[in-house]
């Protein structure tokens, strides 16, 4: 199970995410408790399953971003 996160702490890690990786949407969904991040927007002929990615932390989701394709 993820760690509950306070606003403040979800806030601070989706703007340091966001400010590494600019060109990806970063989404925190508290019902779930899951990090997720989409690149776009994409045209459909660049949709690829790296285009979306999610994990159960913001270091996670970092980690999935960085991975080669």
């Amino acid at each position: 199970m993820t760690q509950e996160l306070t606003d403040a702490e979800i806030a601070e890690a989706k703007a340091k995410l966001r400010a590494e990786f600019p060109e990806w949407s970063i989404i925190y969904t508290t019902d779930t408790r899951r990090w997720w991040a989409n690149r776009g927007p994409l045209v459909r002929e660049h949709i690829d399953p790296r285009s979306s990615v999610d994990a159960d932390t913001a270091d996670g989701l970092r980690r999935k971003i960085k991975e080669p394709p």
